[in-house]
């Protein structure tokens, strides 16, 4: 990349952080947007992208030209669901979908070439991103370049070499007890950190493969560069090799309460979600949609209605690394089979989202107490007056952010019960301060929210 290049992507990133922080009615002093922690300190914010859905183009050009949205958007890790050339034979949909994967070590031809790929890589460095690859390890394409020559790299069942697994028709089951497939799996990663340096994995599907496959794998795979590991799944076990899980348990959760709308369970989930000791020092991925859940069960509309921006709010405050599937910072509205050619209707964006995203990413990155992991601040939930109500507070050190939600349809006056929050807090959402305890209550709109920092 040329000197010019880096020079204007450098100057652009700096006019960004300045026009954010122009656009807030108040400075923050404890962390700077200008001195955001590294990944190790545990305060990103994930973006998952469909390379082909993303961009009119279908490919990584048509990403890498809207990185500086992506930037203003507040968003620091770019997960590409699978860039590899899909399965032909036996495959699913139109296009057939990403995760059957045909070759480990190619690129989609429809998305660009690897000197494509190396220039989004490099842009989003320049521009403080990292990008994360999309990793199937647990099966392949029936065509993949692995089945002429080595035919004992898959699993066999009642006599059957290879055979789909489960209901997945498109893709066949490796063996992952077979050592050379695991070297070939190994060498396969090692090439996208060598030659593309990229700086994390999600493994899909990842509680389907045995816990010792993924210890040798790790091992072997940090010798070249340590990244961070991201698992598609929800085994507490797994986590002495992962660095992240997909709590699904808590999606789960959150499924359920999108038909029952029942929030007392909802807290209690809350509670669970955040008191498992097995992820004391590891973190979670929440989310309130992703790629298999708008493709298989509807937009985050469709899952929770009118309760989408509480729950994004949610998802944001109540626990570690928060997720944005791409369109969802618009409000988009629409399901999106990944094995189809359909696109993301990025017009009109809807202004109340985007800017509703653009504070919740800010408000992550900069508050000590929505760190991860072993950094994580310590949840506080409130009783309140009414049980469509759920008032809850992240407190690390000085540093508290309380957060007040309405699930019911109609306006709610939320008081405190029992236990209360004092002291001066900032309104974050709509500027100014507020005194509490509040001892007239704190109004909220319908499905409403409100966030205060201290």
């Amino acid at each position: 990349m040329n000197t010019i290049k880096i020079f204007s992507l450098l100057l652009f990133s700096l006019l960004i952080l300045n026009s954010c922080n122009d656009e807030d009615e108040y400075t923050w002093t404890d962390i700077p947007n200008s001195e955001v922690k590294p990944v190790t300190a545990h305060n990103k914010v994930i973006y998952e992208v469909n390379v082909y859905s993303y961009s009119s183009g279908h490919n990584f050009k048509g990403l890498e030209s809207d990185l500086p949205r992506l930037k203003e958007l507040g968003i620091d890790i770019l997960w590409l669901m699978p860039i590899h050339p899909r399965g032909e034979e036996k495959r699913s949909g139109t296009l057939g979908s990403p995760y059957s994967v045909k070759d480990y070590k190619a690129i989609n031809p429809d998305y660009g070439t690897s000197e494509d790929f190396k220039s989004l890589v490099n842009t989003a460095h320049v521009m403080g991103m990292e990008i994360w690859l999309d990793w199937v390890a647990n099966h392949t394409a029936w065509d993949n370049v692995w089945v002429a020559g080595h035919l004992d790299y898959y699993a066999e069942k009642d006599g059957e070499r290879p055979y789909a697994p489960g209901g997945w028709l498109d893709v066949i089951q490796l063996d992952h007890t077979n050592a050379e497939m695991r070297v070939a799996m190994a060498d396969a990663m090692k090439y996208w950190l060598t030659e593309f340096d990229i700086d994390g994995f999600r493994f899909d599907a990842a509680d389907f493969v045995p816990l010792d496959f993924w210890r040798e794998l790790r091992k072997e795979v940090d010798k070249v560069k340590k990244v961070t590991w991201l698992s598609e799944g929800s085994d507490p076990a797994y986590m002495e090799v992962f660095d992240y899980d997909y709590a699904w348990d808590f999606a789960t959760a959150l499924k359920n309460f999108g038909t029952e709308n029942d929030v007392p369970v909802l807290i209690d989930e809350c509670k669970k979600l955040f008191n498992d000791a097995a992820y004391k020092n590891k973190g979670r991925m929440v989310y309130i949609t992703n790629h298999d859940l708008n493709a298989y069960e509807g937009s985050e509309f469709d899952r929770y209605g009118n309760n989408v921006l509480p729950l994004a709010v949610l998802s944001f405050t109540i626990y570690d690394m928060p997720l944005i599937y791409n369109g969802q910072e618009i409000g988009m509205s629409k399901s999106m089979n990944f094995a189809e050619p359909v696109m993301v209707d990025w017009n009109p964006a809807n202004k109340v989202y985007v800017n509703l995203y653009q504070k919740l990413t800010r408000l992550k990155r900069t508050q000590p107490a929505l760190e991860d992991g072993a950094n994580r601040g310590a949840l506080k939930i409130y009783p309140t007056n009414d049980e469509s109500l759920f008032a809850y507070s992240r407190i690390k050190g000085d540093n508290e952010i309380l957060v007040l939600l309405n699930f019911a349809q109609v306006p709610k006056r939320l008081r405190f019960t029992q236990e209360l929050p004092t002291g001066k807090f900032k309104d974050y959402l709509n500027g100014g301060y507020r005194e509490f305890p509040a001892g007239d209550g704190i109004s909220l709109h319908e499905n409403g929210y409100a966030i205060f920092v201290k």
